[in-house]
């Protein structure tokens, strides 16, 4: 008998040695690294040198991804990454180039939510199932519910010729919805601002409204403390273009343009992009009124 449940206990030494490798390990402790060391890139005051910096990046997490592929915080950082790429730099330059991004994105923000058995099948759910998945969300997931709509929502934009794809922007929608209800707060007031472009960039015959955008906006302006410069900058594009109100749309730029960027943690690398975005707006200002 004692000899026995010695064979049993290195059985199970084993198999404990085998389920942590030294490469699992390795592997856990290079995510832990990128996860602490991503917000050094969102605060890179050069957008250039960020931009050049975060596909190699995003490659690198991929590559650890396809060796352990359910690794939460690779799962994240890829979500935020692909996303954030996209948008802070290819969305006006090479829309094609974003698009493929934001479905990477989000892609690997489902995979972050599906983790948790309850949350798979988002992609294929019918309204009423995405609701029924939804309601089993609780706070920790709102990083893969943020980033998978963030990116849902993104690709969609640009792919309006799409009738497939704009068919999907309600559950992207209803993601951010349960996102705002579980941290409105989340990434800088992000679902308030998702929800301000949302608000003002659809019809008014499918639920646009421009004056629930600025409430939206607002929200976010206040949450941040007014601090987040990309808040002005997209309140501006969609909400003062959609008002058809030029001396909105010109007073926030011009704020942003006037506003030290990086405030607010992790923040000055988009606030530099914001005041990038501000003065080629404000270059534009006839095309928009």
């Amino acid at each position: 008998m004692v000899r026995l449940k010695r064979q049993l206990a290195a059985l199970v030494a084993l198999t404990a040695l085998t389920a942590c490798s030294p490469r699992t390990i390795a592997l856990r402790q290079t995510a832990a690294i990128l996860s602490r060391g991503a917000p050094a890139l969102y605060e890179e005051p050069d957008p250039q040198l960020a931009r050049e910096s975060f596909g190699s990046q995003l490659l690198l997490i991929e590559a650890l991804l396809r060796n352990e592929p359910t690794n939460p915080s690779l799962l994240k950082l890829a979500a935020e990454g692909f996303g954030g790429y996209a948008f802070l730099f290819f969305e006006d330059s090479a829309p094609q180039r974003a698009r493929g991004f934001y479905l990477r994105g989000r892609d690997f923000a489902l995979r972050l939510l599906a983790r948790r058995k309850p949350l798979a099948g988002l992609l294929a759910a019918d309204p009423r199932q995405t609701g029924a998945i939804l309601a089993k969300c609780r706070e920790g997931d709102v990083p893969g519910l943020f980033w998978a709509a963030f990116d849902w929502a993104g690709y969609i934009d640009l792919s309006k010729d799409s009738p497939d794809a704009l068919a999907d922007l309600p559950k992207a929608a209803a993601l951010m919805a349960r996102a705002r209800a579980l941290d409105p707060d989340y990434h800088f007031a992000g679902p308030e601002l998702f929800f301000g472009v949302y608000y003002a960039s659809r019809p008014r015959m499918l639920g646009g409204d421009p004056q629930k955008a600025r409430a939206e906006f607002e929200d976010a302006r206040r949450r941040t403390h007014e601090e987040y410069l990309m808040a002005y900058v997209l309140e501006a594009r969609y909400a003062a273009v959609a008002l058809q109100d030029r001396a909105l749309f010109t007073g926030l730029l011009r704020q942003v343009l006037a506003a030290p960027a990086g405030r607010l943690p992790n923040a000055r690398l988009t606030d530099e992009v914001a005041k990038l975005e501000a003065k080629n707006l404000l270059e534009r200002t006839d095309d928009f009124f």
